[in-house]
């Protein structure tokens, strides 16, 4: 329940501060052009806002942004689709090609940091991101970015939770295969 004198944009903000950074990091990931996910994310916080009459108190405002961000970046990149008129693919050695720099040394050669290693996946993860299918972006995301449940996803995403499992498997499955073929040797966490 709202406190007596809180108005609802002082609720509003409250609740989406603490999730921005991670609405942000989705919708960057989620959409295909990067200038484009400021307009994504300022579009969807406005719709929220507008539509928060709607939410119901005591549920997942977390996983109710998470559609709503992920209802716009989809509609963006439908946009973006429409215009270009095909969907951009990626061969293995052309992502190959994309994953510049020098790959993380391994096998008891001098350890890479964090930074480092973020700086030489980033171009493969995004590359990658772009191999998979709108809804296997979304689910992994979803799971990996909004750390929502598959409840949460399915809710989300208005997808059976057994098609939730699936694209997340799929998507996991993808990234590693092209993940190892950027940097073989490389070991990715696997999650449950």
């Amino acid at each position: 329940m709202s406190e007596p004198g809180t108005s609802d944009a002082d609720r509003f903000l409250a609740l989406v501060k603490p999730i921005e950074q991670d609405l942000e990091n989705y919708c960057r990931r989620l959409v295909w052009e990067p200038q484009e996910a400021p307009d994504a994310l300022q579009n969807a916080v406005l719709r929220g806002f507008a539509a928060f009459d709607r939410y119901r108190e005591g549920a997942s405002f977390r996983a109710w942004m998470f559609q709503i961000v992920t209802r716009e970046a989809l509609a963006i990149n439908r946009k973006r689709v429409r215009l270009a008129r095909h969907e951009f693919q990626l061969e293995p050695e052309e992502l190959e090609q994309l994953a510049a720099g020098d790959p993380p040394r391994l096998n008891g050669a001098a350890p890479i940091s964090e930074a480092e290693l973020d700086k030489v996946l980033e171009p493969a993860l995004t590359a990658g991101l772009r191999t998979l299918t709108d809804t296997e972006r979304a689910v992994l995301l979803l799971r990996a970015i909004g750390e929502l449940r598959y409840r949460e996803i399915s809710d989300t995403l208005g997808i059976p939770l057994g098609s939730v499992m699936g694209n997340l498997a799929r998507a996991r499955q993808k990234m590693r295969l092209l993940l190892g073929r950027c940097h073989p040797g490389t070991k990715l966490r696997k999650e449950n």
